[in-house]
């Protein structure tokens, strides 16, 4: 008789995926500048800047299994605030894109206590909306258009250094904040009974998605409000079961 291997055995738990994510982002982070040098340009910001934008959040997304948790996410964000103030020192300017690891656990810890303390339904879809309109301002005219359209010099707390291969520099910036709200909209799709793999695919194609468009259209674009599509539009109809389950009790 044959037996089929268990299924502890054969797939990775979810608490050895939160450790490896980290690492091999930290791996990459710390390897880009040794990689081969892509041709100059829209190369170097697609193929370098998407395999940045998706170590972040695979950082970011794998606290998930701490999203049931409260002790867990409070020691996450106190440890690692520790660590990317330190980081943010005038004695480590050297540090650059090394900073993401800390910064993205960070921001997910953050993500997670946010959308235990925001709960309900009308809460889980007004929020996406207001804070996709809000990126949108911030891009535009506000502080995030001048901090794109600088790059930054050093470490920096409130966005994510996206490195280039081959000492090529940055391929790009991603906010702090995107991260935050990425975490935010993943733990309500488990939290709400949501699409949960169809709203991982929607936040991350919705982040790569910015990212080709502000290639095509030679010009920063707001990540977030693609990330709020990637969550929403998964989840419309689940959504507005919730909210018409709500009205109704």
């Amino acid at each position: 008789m044959v037996r089929r291997p268990s299924a502890v055995l054969s797939r990775p738990g979810l608490a050895t995926l939160a450790f490896a994510a980290p690492l091999a982002a930290f791996a990459y982070f710390l390897a880009a500048p040794a990689l081969p040098a892509l041709p100059a340009g829209d190369a170097t910001v697609l193929v370098a800047g998407s395999i940045g934008l998706l170590m972040v959040a695979a950082t970011t997304l794998a606290l998930l299994p701490a999203r049931e948790t409260l002790i867990g996410p409070l020691l996450i964000v106190f440890g690692t605030g520790l660590i990317v103030a330190a980081l943010n020192s005038d004695g480590a300017r050297g540090v650059g894109a090394g900073a993401n690891v800390p910064e993205a656990l960070l921001a997910g810890a953050t993500g997670l206590l946010l959308a235990r303390w925001l709960a309900g339904p009308a809460i889980a879809v007004a929020v996406p909306l207001f804070v996709a309109a809000i990126d949108v301002w911030s891009v535009a005219a506000g502080p995030s258009s001048r901090l794109l359209a600088g790059g930054t010099q050093r470490v920096d707390v409130l966005s994510f250094d996206l490195p280039a291969w081959g000492q090529a520099g940055s391929a790009g910036h991603l906010g702090l904040s995107d991260a935050v709200f990425l975490a935010m909209f993943a733990a309500w799709a488990w939290r709400d009974g949501l699409r949960r793999a169809a709203t991982i695919a929607g936040l991350l194609l919705g982040l790569v998605g910015a990212l080709v468009l502000s290639v095509a259209l030679d010009r920063a674009i707001p990540a977030l409000p693609f990330v709020a599509a990637g969550y929403l539009l998964p989840n419309g109809d689940r959504l507005w079961a919730l909210l018409r389950r709500r009205e109704s009790a």
